[in-house]
């Protein structure tokens, strides 16, 4: 998609009083009346709270170690109308994310959304990790390698993995599994040893990153889905 060519602004008295009307029909609502109350507010393009750009960014990082935080308070990060949707632009090195997201989504949702992005962005301006990413992934690619007999030791990665991930096709490729680790997964302990070391300087701090793995020569995507499958 194209990058958005304006922000969302919102007056901060309207922004409040919806955000306390949303909270309440999150809070009281069915699944079914909260779905039809989307729908017709949806009928109206009205988004009940949009959550600022920078108070995103506080809360998508806020478990993090202090470094991340630091980094990723420099990002710009915009809300723009529309119901889904978003992402990270490089060439801008910026995140636009949809204002709809906490009304039509939730205000759970949102918060992990903007993580996604955010890891986007840490994966971009973090030397470590952007020298990866120009590479292709291939210190990414020998963290999951010696991964690979772990993986049924780790039943809520590997279920995430093979019934979530992988699913999304094309989508579900070395640069979207950077950002939904930390998104899905920000407990270290939750995903396999060699992981936990590549990851080690975004979710627990300290030593680890791509140095602390040996590299793989990356593949194709159906290598890639085979191999983060265990398979």
């Amino acid at each position: 998609m194209d990058r958005p060519a304006r922000p969302l602004r919102r007056p901060p008295a309207l922004n409040a009083l919806g955000k306390r009307a949303l909270e309440s029909a999150e809070r009281r609502l069915s699944p079914r009346g909260l779905a039809r109350l989307r729908d017709i507010l949806w009928a109206f393009r009205i988004y009940l709270y949009v959550t600022p750009g920078e108070g995103l960014v506080r809360q998508a990082l806020a478990i993090f170690p202090e470094p991340v935080r630091t980094l990723g308070a420099r990002c710009p990060f915009h809300r723009y109308s529309a119901r889904s949707g978003g992402g990270y632009w490089p060439d801008r090195n910026e995140v636009w994310l949809a204002a709809g997201v906490e009304t039509y989504e939730g205000l759970r949702q949102v918060v992990l959304s903007s993580r996604h992005e955010m890891f986007h962005f840490v994966a971009h301006n973090d030397p470590r990790y952007r020298a990866d990413d120009d590479a292709s992934w291939p210190a990414l690619w020998g963290a999951l390698a010696a991964s690979r007999l772990h993986v049924d030791d780790f039943p809520r990665y590997r279920d995430w993995i093979r019934r979530s991930f992988i699913p999304q096709g094309g989508h579900a490729n070395p640069a979207e599994l950077f950002a939904d680790i930390p998104t899905n997964f920000p407990d270290a302990a939750e995903i396999p040893p060699p992981l936990r070391d590549y990851f080690a300087p975004l979710l627990i701090g300290g030593d680890g990153g791509p140095d602390a793995v040996a590299r793989t020569e990356p593949g194709d995507l159906a290598s890639f889905h085979a191999l983060i499958a265990g398979a």
